[in-house]
Order: structure tokens, then C-alpha cells, then sequence
């Protein structure tokens, strides 16, 4: 079959690119020429350089396509007067690159503006236009100079019943213009507009942050994509690409049916202009090079290949910035002494700009050259959680964290220790600041504010007063280490900063703060920063609480203190205050202890001592005691605040904190490789080898007593010399663990999986109310209440078994939770993962058999009882098996009842939105209908034969979790499925025999699961509606042939079902292959 050509068409603002850059001095020649001068060049600019990238990519790549656009001929560029087409200016200059200091990049040091036709007149030139209709894809270079009012040098394809692809590369003034006004008439399906968050914020009234963190730059722009009038139109776009530098993309797809969704895609390790800031200089055609790869990745996959077409665009015009201009060696030069900027200068740039044959020395870098640079840039991605308000941007402070480990943390963190990096942290932002490295939204959103707030001091020659920030945490958090750990990322040669600390708590009189302020002085005296480190500055002075705060306001406002009656300028300075008693700002502000109990309130008798005493005393008593202390006043002053997480769990008003287990395991695993004693652990891949038992205390033990310190100790303690294993022999002896941790609970999670080593944290009691013996007894006695329904037996007998539950779990990769909402929950588990949970429960069992004969001396038990504790699971007949088989089915049911559910440990993909999961589960239930009629059934031996608004709500709940459970079902066979779009080919669905029978088996323990959760036990003999009773609740290899036959039309209809939605199913891997 022969493949179709393709064919693309550019239009837009087009400009002449005027560079002036250095040329240095030659050894011989003219006079003029043995002197340091300029060289300016002329490159096409806007459309005509958007034009050039794309032909090259498509070449590149062997696409089958053409490509009409503004083309600008090299020698003639100089021929082109402001008045035809505008002219920008800009002067090169050499600079080192970050990885070889001597090698020089040329690139742009400073933009000169454009040289233009006269006011309220248009450029006078005009490309050739496109009249072909036929376009598959359009791209339109909108730079706000012209194009956008000047309708005949529109492509005639806009007009196209076709529904072509449109690119619209939109910049400011945005929204504006005839051709917007046009497009937004009637949107087409596959309109695509691309636009710079910089010009974004632009806008009157849009709030967008930047650099902060990109969970809260995505939450932003969805928030003002919903809210914001202005952005209307914008909103309506089918498409909406927004780019943030070359760092990272949102985008935002607007569907006719179904719900809204949007993506984002980012540089896990860098913010939001990160990668520029450490880059000097910078580069014309950034976003001319994004577009066009965006644009020839969908030339390539249509419509769906706009993810992976946004990453290879940020990673190009990354790779553009990096390489920077080149020169040819072997074109004629024109040099020109710079140094003089006379009429004669200027006269002789005239003359030269005029010549024909002159030929251009400076170039773009090679396409082949940008794609090799690309290799090294990599881009993570994720759905950005849409607003469920219009008043609050980010109410529940979502992380992309979340979103990606929600069902693995435990995993994700095990993995961290056990090899240092984790599968399911790929897509998940990780900053780093000097040798800190934190995956938690809260600390980065703290410490990029404060690198920027230092940042912007230093490039402040003459500040009024010194900067002033705050850091509070837990002993032990690393407050210290995470402020330094900034300076250092900013000065990392201490060549303007230098850091003196001070420990408030061992000052006994105003004139040690005296003192320490002359040393400051001193420090700024010798033509050098001070970055002042006040620890515990909120301790008592002379029992009063936060005492101190008012002696450190003078300082704070005017840079100044008072020694005796003579004042004294400190100069520039940088203070920062760490909290030694307030482990949040929170807390600080409102005079409260990490306890949550008020401090230093004054005494009994002068507040109610009443115990039923109005509340509101307390609070304003606390609120008083804050004032007189001068609080607000030292706030004031503050210009921002970091508070460090530290290892242990801090749960807030709106965040649980789910994710401190990651946290957790990061600073483990980096003590680990630190410390020289465990050296033997790790192997030749840096795989460490320890104890399960051990690494699941670790990461979740309630508290280290001493945050950081505390797991510095243990693992000094430990009897790690010599050893290539960490295992419970290793650990310190029971009194000296006590000392950073509670030993007993310790050792109680290193036994064995528990309950709360299982479950996230927000569906556990708040430890500091309940103990970890109390918090997993009641769990236990809950599921064992729950079993007593379903399984005989004493109740201590059925709390040892409840006691189990997640040791089995653990082994068949599944976790447990809490029940949410009203929705079925059908586990996940396969006829394998039966036949392993069975076994383990047998070798329970026979474990206890075998003690207690051993405990109670019963030599005399039966020889057939002895005998069957003998024997390997394996060993069973098939019906000693199902004995246990069928305890397994009825832990899903016991859990439920005790309010959790089983659910599989890893990233689950569903399909979410309601409206589709409605649709396709009555498309599903009437093709149901009409094969069991067709085979002879009806509603009186079929109760579920009826309308869909007619069946019973369980069974109804029961065919939207099937179509919920499409994307799950499919990658066991390494499918995945996407949003169909009318820009691609369509590509059916085949499934292979093979495929069918696998789906067909994992379809079938689905409706097992299914039919458990409902109340329907095994029965031998005909199914049975009214008592819920069915013979087909069996592993598959026992089902019928006639009755696998249901399954098999089931999984037949999943292509159907799919393009029914909407959607269409791919393997990843084969569509790199092509």
C-alpha cells in the first residue's frame, strides 16, 4: 500500500534577523583588520525560520511530505528595507559553556528592537499564499506584526471541510486580531494553539506562579482556565499548549463529549526557567523549533502524538539554547571596528548590508546537531487534577506526588532503599538544592521562594534593609543544613556570602545579641554578604515567652542596632531565623508548640479557672501574649518562610501527609551509602540487601524521637561491620533503639506486615492519640468481628487469622484501604495469586497445628490429622485445596464488612468519566441482553434480561466497574488506550487468539470477584438468583467450555466498546518500532 503524502502549509509574520557579534583580532592584514571588530549577519526570521525547521525534520526523519511556506533567499536578505519585511536586532556574544570553560558558545547578550514601516502601516511584503485546500496541516506564526489583519496572505485551507490540523503560534498582544476573531468563530476540531506562559501573565488579572513548584503552576493555570473571563476564548480552544521556557508544556484538551483533561510535562529535576538561568545568553527561534517538532510529531501520529511531540520540542529548543550560533570558516568577511560609533561606522554598515554577493558567516546549528543534544534532556508527564471550585485554586493542596504513587507508596519507598531509585517516582518532581534533594511540594515551593528572594537581594546593589526570612521543623529536620544547602546553590565559592551563626538559647542578656551583631558588622565591613543564622530565636528571655522577638526589630527594619547611646549600620545582611521550639510558622504565629497546646500563657489566677471557661479566652489570651511579645511586628518583617518536613509524618488541617514515607526513605537510603560500616550491604549494581522486617519498621515506625539524628544514630549503632546483610541481628539491643525510636513498636512492625505498615496514613488514627498496639489491635478485632460472619472458629483463633491478612496481601502485591464512597470495589486478584494466598494460609495453619502438639504433648492425635500437617500444600488433593481456596474468596467480603477493600499495588488507569462509564455500560448490558436471549433465555430465568434502568443497583454498579476496568484488563496484554481523534487513521483493534483467551481468564476472575463482593457463594447444581448461589464461581480451568464462552463474547466486545467511547487501543512499544 502506498503511503500518502502529506502536505503542510506555514503562514505569518516573517522578519530579517540583523546580528552583530565579535570577530577577533588577526595576526596579519589591514590595519583594521589586526583590531578587535564586529561582524553582523542577516538570518530569516519568524515564519520563514518555523519554515526551514520543519523541512529539515521531516527530511531528517524521512517523512513523505511537502512543505509551503515563506522562504527567504540568504543572499537577498540585505535587499529587504524595514518597510517590506521588520528587522530585529540583536549582539551576540562569546560565552564559556557550563560543562568545558574553554570553549565559547555564541549567543544573543543583547536585544536592539526591531526597525519597522511607519506607524499604523503593515509590512509591504508579501509571500507567495497557499490555494490548496487540501492540507492536512496548518501552521500559523501569529508574532503580532501584522499578519493577523492581513487576510489575503491567509492559507486558503482554513476555509477546508476537511478538518485539517491548526497550529496557531499565538503571541502578544494574545486573543487579539482578525484572524483569531476568525478562528474562535468556529473552532475546529484539531485546533492547536501554542502560547508562552510569560505572555500568559501578561493578562490582566491572571495570577500564574513561577518557579515555585509545577504542581502548583498546573493547578494555577487550570484554575484560571475555568474562572478567568478574559481567557474565554482561549478556554473554548480544542487544544491548548502553553510552554514554560524550555522547561515544561500544560496541556489543555477541551472535549465535546466527556470531561475536560489536562497534562503536564516538565523536567522533573529543574523549575520553570531553570535551565535558561544557568545558561548565558540566550536564542531566536526557541518556540519556531518547538512548533516545528510538535508539528512533524503529528504529521507522524496524528493528534495523539502531541505528549510525546511537546517532550521532543522542549528537548530541541533545549538543545538549540545550549549550541548556540555557529560560524562558517570558509565564506567572505566584512569586519567592522565596533569601538567607534561614528557616522562613518554607520555609513559603512550601510554600504555592506546592500551587496548581493555577500554571503552569511553565521548560521543556525545543524538539525542533526540539535537531535544528538536533545538525547540528554528528558521530560516526565502527568494529568493535572481539574478545579472542583471556582474560589480556590488548590484547596486540597494536590501534588503530583499523589497522583503518581497513590497506590505505591509502600513500593516506591522499599524501592528507594533497596536499589536508590524508584520506577514510580519517573514522573514526579525532584529539586535539587546544592546536596539537598526533597520530592515534597512544600519544601520545594519553600526553598525556590527563598533562593529567589536571596537571588534577588544580591542583584540588588543598594537594598534598603536586610532580608529576612524564617525556618522552622521538627530536632533534627535539617533546618540548618536545608538553608546552607540553598546559599550553596547560589554561591557555591562563598565569594560574596559568608555565614556566621548564633544560638539565641545560650544568650543571657541583650548584649550577647550586642556582641553577635558587631561580628556581623565586621563580616559586611570586609566587602562581604553576612548570612546570619539566629537559632532558637524563639525562645523565652527572662521567662518571657518569645522574648526576644522585640530586640531583633531595629536590626530587621533599618539594618541597624544600639550599643549604648551610639547606633551602629549593619550593612548588607541576610538574617535568617530558625525556630526551636514552633516546629511550623504555623504554629509560630500562633504561639502554639507542635503539641498544639498554647505556651507560656500567663498564670492560672489571672484566666477563669473554670474548666468550662469560654474558649475564646484561651485564644485571646494566646493572641495577647503574641502581641505584647511584638509577634506582628516581627512577621511584618519577614519576607517569606520555609517549613522543613523532616523525616516524620507532619499532618496539617489539609494535608495527611501521606507521602512522608518517600521522604523517609530517601534520607534513608542517602545514610546508608554514607555511612563506611554498611559498605558490604550494597553490590556491584548499589543494591542494598536488607531485612524486610527491618526496612518496613524503618519507613514506618511512627517517630524518630530525634528526626534525622535519630536515623543517623540507628544506623551508626547497627552492627553493620563486616556484613553484607542488614538483618534484625544488626540492630542495636532493645534500650538503645528506645532512645530514637519507641522499640517496641519497632520490633512489632519488623515481625511481620501490619495493619498500619499497610495502610496510608490518613486512614489511621492520629498517633499522638492513639498508641500502634491499640491502633492495630482495634483493626484486628474489627476484621475478626467481621470473620466471625463468615468463617468458624474462636474469636482468638479468628484474630490470629485477621492478624495475617496483610502478610498474604503483601505476597500477592495488594494492599488494603479504607472504603470510599458508595462504588463496588472488585479486588484485583488472578487464579494464581488464589492458589498462593491458599497455600499461605495452609502453612499458617499448619504452623499453629504443629505447635500447639508440640505445647500440649498430643502424641496421641489422630494419625490421619498428624499426617495432613505433614504435607506441602502441594501435596493436597485437589478438594483438600478448595477448602482453602474458598477461605481465600471470603477475606474480600470479611474486609468489606469491617469497612476496607483490597486493591492491586500499582498505578491504576481507568476510565473516569461518568458520563462515558454510563454510556458503554448500557451499550455493554443490551449486547448482553441479546446474546443470552439468543440463546434461549428470558427474564424469568434471567432476572438481569431487563432495561438497564432496571436492574438492581448492585448489578448496575457491577457493569460500570467493567467498563471502568477496560484499561486495567488490556495491559495485561501491553495495550493501552487513548482518546480516538478525527486527525488519525483509525486503526482497529485485533485481538490474537492468545490475547482473547488471557483477557478471557482475567475476565473471569473479574465476575468471580464480582459475584463474592455481591453475596453469591459456590454452589453445585443451577444458578440461583434468589439465594445467590452459581457453580461458575470456580477458577477458570474448572469452568465449562459453554460457560468460558461468555467470557470470550465479553472481551470480543471491547473493540467495540471502545470505539464506541471514543477511543482506541496501542501498544506502546510496537508504535516506537514502526
Amino acid at each position: 500500500m502506498t503511503k500518502k503524502e502529506s502536505k503542510i502549509v506555514v503562514a505569518g509574520d516573517v522578519t530579517v534577523d540583523w546580528f552583530m557579534y565579535p570577530v577577533k583580532a588577526r595576526d596579519k592584514g589591514d590595519n583594521w583588520c589586526l583590531h578587535d571588530a564586529s561582524h553582523a549577519d542577516v538570518l530569516p526570521g519568524g515564519a520563514a525560520l518555523l519554515t526551514s525547521f520543519i523541512k529539515q525534520l521531516i527530511e531528517e526523519e524521512g517523512i513523505l511530505a511537502t512543505v509551503t511556506g515563506p522562504e527567504l533567499p540568504e543572499k537577498k536578505l540585505r535587499n529587504f528595507s524595514p518597510e517590506k519585511i521588520i528587522h530585529s536586532n540583536a549582539i551576540l556574544g562569546n560565552f564559556k559553556t557550563s560543562g568545558d570553560k574553554k570553549t565559547e558558545v555564541l549567543r544573543i547578550k543583547e536585544l536592539s528592537g526591531y526597525i519597522g514601516p511607519q506607524e499604523n502601516k503593515l509590512p509591504s511584503w508579501t509571500p507567495s499564499v497557499s490555494n490548496d485546500a487540501n492540507i492536512e496541516i496548518v501552521i500559523l506564526d501569529d508574532a503580532g506584526n501584522g499578519f493577523r489583519e492581513m487576510e489575503k496572505l491567509w492559507p486558503e485551507a482554513l476555509e477546508s471541510v476537511e478538518n485539517p490540523i491548526i497550529i496557531y503560534k499565538m503571541s502578544l498582544p494574545l486573543l487579539k486580531g482578525k484572524l483569531w476573531e476568525k478562528i474562535s468563530e468556529k473552532y475546529h476540531e484539531n485546533l492547536i494553539v501554542i502560547i508562552n506562559a510569560n505572555d500568559l501573565r501578561k493578562t490582566a488579572g491572571i495570577h500564574l506562579s513561577k518557579s515555585l513548584s509545577w504542581d502548583r503552576t498546573a493547578k494555577d493555570l487550570v484554575f484560571e482556565l475555568q474562572r478567568s473571563d478574559a481567557l474565554n476564548s482561549l478556554r473554548q480552544c480544542p487544544y491548548l499548549v502553553v510552554s514554560f521556557g524550555t522547561d515544561g508544556a500544560i496541556l489543555y484538551h477541551r472535549r465535546k463529549k466527556g470531561e475536560d483533561e489536562a497534562f503536564i510535562v516538565f523536567d522533573p529535576c529543574l523549575l520553570e526557567d531553570s535551565f535558561a538561568s544557568n545558561i548565558d545568553g540566550t536564542m531566536m527561534g526557541l518556540t519556531s523549533i518547538f512548533t516545528a517538532t510538535l508539528a512533524k510529531q503529528l504529521i507522524k501520529e496524528g493528534i495523539c502524538g502531541l505528549t510525546d511531540g511537546i517532550k521532543q520540542g522542549l528537548a530541541n529548543s533545549r538543545a538549540l539554547l545550549e549550541i548556540g550560533y555557529k560560524i562558517n570558516n570558509n565564506s567572505k568577511k566584512i569586519i567592522i571596528n565596533p569601538k567607534n560609533p561614528s557616522p562613518v561606522y554607520k555609513f559603512l554598515i550601510a554600504s555592506f548590508l546592500k551587496l548581493d554577493i555577500y554571503e552569511n558567516n553565521l548560521r543556525y546549528p545543524s538539525l542533526n546537531e540539535i537531535l544528538k543534544e536533545s538525547t540528554k534532556h528528558n521530560y516526565a508527564s502527568s494529568s493535572i487534577e481539574l478545579p472542583t471550585d471556582l474560589k480556590n485554586a488548590d484547596p486540597k493542596f494536590w501534588r503530583i506526588l499523589d497522583n503518581e504513587t497513590l497506590h505505591i507508596r509502600q513500593l516506591v519507598a522499599r524501592e528507594i532503599v533497596l536499589k536508590g531509585n524508584a520506577k514510580g517516582l519517573e514522573n514526579v518532581p525532584i529539586c535539587r538544592f546544592g546536596e539537598i534533594e526533597t520530592i515534597d511540594r512544600a519544601e520545594i515551593e519553600s526553598y525556590s521562594a527563598i533562593k529567589e528572594l536571596i537571588t534577588e537581594f544580591l542583584s540588588n546593589p543598594n537594598p534598603k534593609n536586610p532580608l529576612c526570612f524564617a525556618v522552622f521543623g521538627p530536632p533534627g529536620s535539617g533546618k540548618s543544613l536545608g538553608v546552607k544547602q540553598i546559599l550553596k546553590s547560589i554561591d557555591p565559592k562563598e565569594n560574596r556570602l559568608k555565614i556566621i551563626s548564633f544560638n539565641i538559647s545560650q544568650f543571657d542578656d541583650y548584649q550577647d545579641l550586642i556582641s553577635a551583631f558587631h561580628k556581623v558588622r565586621d563580616i559586611a565591613l570586609s566587602d562581604k554578604i553576612p548570612f546570619v543564622f539566629f537559632d532558637e530565636f524563639d525562645s523565652d528571655k527572662d521567662r518571657q515567652s518569645l522574648g526576644w522577638l522585640k530586640y531583633f526589630l531595629a536590626p530587621m527594619q533599618d539594618g541597624e542596632f544600639k550599643d549604648g547611646d551610639t547606633v551602629h549600620p549593619i550593612g548588607n545582611a541576610i538574617f535568617v531565623f530558625a525556630g526551636g521550639t514552633r516546629y511550623t510558622f504555623e504554629n509560630f504565629v500562633q504561639n502554639t508548640h507542635d503539641n498544639g497546646q498554647t505556651t507560656n500563657l500567663p498564670p492560672s489566677d489571672d484566666v477563669k479557672a473554670d474548666k468550662n471557661c469560654d474558649q475564646s479566652v484561651e485564644n485571646e489570651s494566646v493572641d495577647k501574649v503574641f502581641k505584647d511579645a511584638k509577634g506582628p511586628d516581627f512577621v511584618s518583617r519577614l519576607r517569606g518562610f520555609i517549613n522543613v518536613m523532616g523525616p516524620n509524618r507532619q499532618r496539617t488541617k489539609y494535608d495527611d501527609d501521606d507521602t512522608f514515607i518517600i521522604r523517609r526513605a530517601k534520607v534513608l537510603r542517602v545514610l546508608l551509602e554514607k555511612d563506611q560500616t554498611a559498605s558490604g550491604l550494597f553490590n556491584s549494581k548499589k543494591e542494598i540487601s536488607i531485612d524486610a522486617g527491618v526496612l518496613r519498621a524503618m519507613l514506618n515506625v511512627t517517630k524518630y524521637k530525634h528526626g534525622t539524628r535519630s536515623m543517623t544514630a540507628l544506623i551508626e549503632m547497627s552492627r553493620l561491620a563486616g556484613k553484607n546483610r542488614f538483618d534484625l541481628s544488626a540492630l542495636p539491643v532493645k534500650k538503645q533503639l528506645d532512645m530514637h525510636v519507641d522499640a517496641d513498636e519497632f520490633l512489632f512492625l519488623a515481625e511481620k506486615e501490619r495493619y498500619q505498615s499497610m495502610l496510608i496514613s490518613q486512614d489511621l488514627p492520629n498517633p499522638k492519640e492513639t498508641s500502634y498496639l491499640k491502633r492495630e489491635s482495634e483493626i484486628v478485632e474489627s476484621v475478626a468481628s467481621s470473620m466471625a460472619t463468615f468463617i468458624h472458629g474462636s474469636f482468638e483463633e479468628l484474630k490470629t487469622a485477621a492478624e495475617d491478612i496483610p502478610n498474604k496481601l503483601w505476597a500477592i502485591n495488594n494492599g488494603i484501604r479504607k472504603v470510599r464512597g458508595t462504588s463496588l470495589s472488585i479486588p484485583d486478584i488472578t487464579g494464581e495469586e488464589i492458589e498462593t494466598f491458599a497455600r499461605l494460609e495452609y502453612e499458617r495453619l499448619r504452623r499453629i497445628r504443629r505447635f500447639e502438639e508440640l505445647s500440649n504433648g498430643k502424641a496421641n492425635m489422630s494419625q490421619n490429622n498428624s499426617i495432613l500437617w505433614l504435607n506441602d500444600f502441594n501435596q493436597l488433593d485437589d478438594d483438600e485445596k478448595d477448602e482453602y481456596r474458598q477461605r481465600v474468596y471470603k477475606i474480600p467480603p470479611i474486609l468489606k464488612k469491617a469497612g476496607y477493600e483490597i486493591y492491586r499495588l500499582k498505578k491504576v488507569e481507568e476510565i473516569t468519566d461518568p458520563k462515558v462509564v454510563e454510556r458503554l455500560a448500557l451499550f455493554h448490558h443490551t449486547k448482553y441482553v441479546e446474546y443470552r436471549k439468543s440463546k434461549g433465555e428470558t427474564s424469568d430465568t434471567n432476572p438481569s434480561l431487563v432495561e438497564f434502568d432496571k436492574l438492581p443497583p448492585d448489578i448496575r454498579e457491577a457493569n460500570f466497574d467493567n467498563i471502568r476496568k477496560i484499561p486495567e484488563k488490556l495491559s495485561w496484554i501491553d495495550y493501552k488506550i487513548r482518546y480516538f481523534e478525527l486527525a488519525n487513521e483509525q486503526k482497529e483493534m485485533t485481538l490474537t487468539p492468545e490475547e482473547i483467551k488471557k483477557l478471557a481468564i482475567r475476565e473471569h476472575d473479574r465476575w468471580v470477584w464480582q459475584k463474592i463482593m455481591q453475596g453469591w457463594v459456590y454452589k453445585e447444581g443451577k444458578k440461583d438468583f434468589v439465594n445467590k448461589t452459581s457453580p461458575f464461581i470456580v477458577p477458570w480451568n474448572k469452568l465449562p467450555t459453554d460457560i468460558r464462552e461468555n467470557d470470550f463474547n465479553s472481551v470480543r466486545l471491547i473493540p467495540e466498546l471502545l470505539k464506541e467511547a471514543g477511543y482506541e487501543a496501542y501498544k506502546p512499544d510496537s508504535e516506537k518500532s514502526d
